[in-house]
């Protein structure tokens, strides 16, 4: 939580610091192969990557830059061990018969992935990742950009928030009308968003203004919701297609994986028009910090 009247530069410090501690507070479960541990591993990760480009004006720089690129490493070493292990789950529930083939080629490759986010945080070079980080948000020896930055974090919280609601509303627009990809581009907007919201809370503490930003992060969850459960669709959807191409009974996977897509597409559909109706609420939702 941050403290009334935080400057800007230590509202990073904070937020970052603390998201380093989350980071290094699973690398035991992730170490036993503990499917909880990976995802909020990921979850902290995905924050820490948020907050770096939350405070872009304030951190950019050659080490903000080598920072990010160690943090999308360790991010993926771990994705795929998440996915496959929602692939597991969805084929026990949904798959009979003919996809058992595809269900013991999806639960190897997930042993595999845990093996894989299992010495991932074993490493050295994760140590090193999570060393460096702390001593970059220590030092605060960063290349700021050019542009001017408020040293009171509560009116930088104003103006980030309300650039990146402004933005992302823009993008909603025909959402029903964009592929996976695009919608992907418009979740992660979504998803820094919420993330920026919640880190910023505390500082709005007015009657109205908290109002409005809790009514807010409320309909953005929403839009994510819907948003997660179409991009978990389509990695899916991918995924399966991917192994079975791989397997070696390729015509029991293949078959298989057209059944997951066909249970798919009436979710997707579901989803679609609740991530439509979502938009339009978050469009119309007061906003914040008036």
């Amino acid at each position: 939580m941050l403290a009334p009247g935080i400057s800007t530069t230590d509202a990073f410090k904070t937020i970052a610091g603390t998201l380093v501690g989350l980071i290094e507070a699973q690398r035991a479960a992730v170490s036993k192969r503990d499917p909880t541990g990976v995802h909020q591993m990921r979850i902290a990760l995905r924050r820490t990557r948020a907050a770096i480009s939350v405070f872009a004006d304030l951190v950019d720089g050659p080490e903000a830059e080598r920072i990010k690129r160690q943090l999308k490493w360790l991010t993926g070493r771990l994705g795929p061990a998440r996915d496959l292990h929602l692939m597991d789950l969805r084929l026990q529930e949904t798959s009979k018969g003919g996809s058992d083939t595809l269900r013991k080629q999806v639960a190897a490759d997930r042993s595999r992935a845990f093996d894989i986010a299992s010495r991932t945080v074993a490493y050295k070079r994760f140590e090193k990742l999570l060393d460096d980080l702390r001593s970059w948000i220590a030092a605060g020896d960063w290349g700021q950009t050019s542009k001017d930055i408020p040293e009171s974090a509560k009116t930088f919280a104003k103006q980030t928030l309300a650039n990146r609601a402004n933005r992302l509303i823009k993008k909603l627009d025909r959402l029903d009308e964009l592929d996976d990809e695009q919608r992907h581009r418009v979740r992660i907007a979504a998803k820094k968003l919420y993330y920026a919201a919640g880190f910023f809370e505390s500082l709005f503490t007015g009657p109205r203004s908290g109002k409005r930003l809790t009514s807010f992060r409320t309909q953005l969850k929403e839009l994510l919701d819907a948003l997660g459960a179409l991009n978990d669709a389509a990695v899916q959807r991918e995924l399966a297609a991917r192994i079975a191409s791989h397997s070696q009974h390729k015509a029991a996977s293949a078959a298989a994986a057209k059944e997951l897509v066909t249970v798919d597409d009436a979710a997707t559909r579901k989803q679609l028009k609740a991530a439509v109706k979502a938009a339009s609420r978050l469009a119309d939702a007061p906003r914040f910090g008036d």
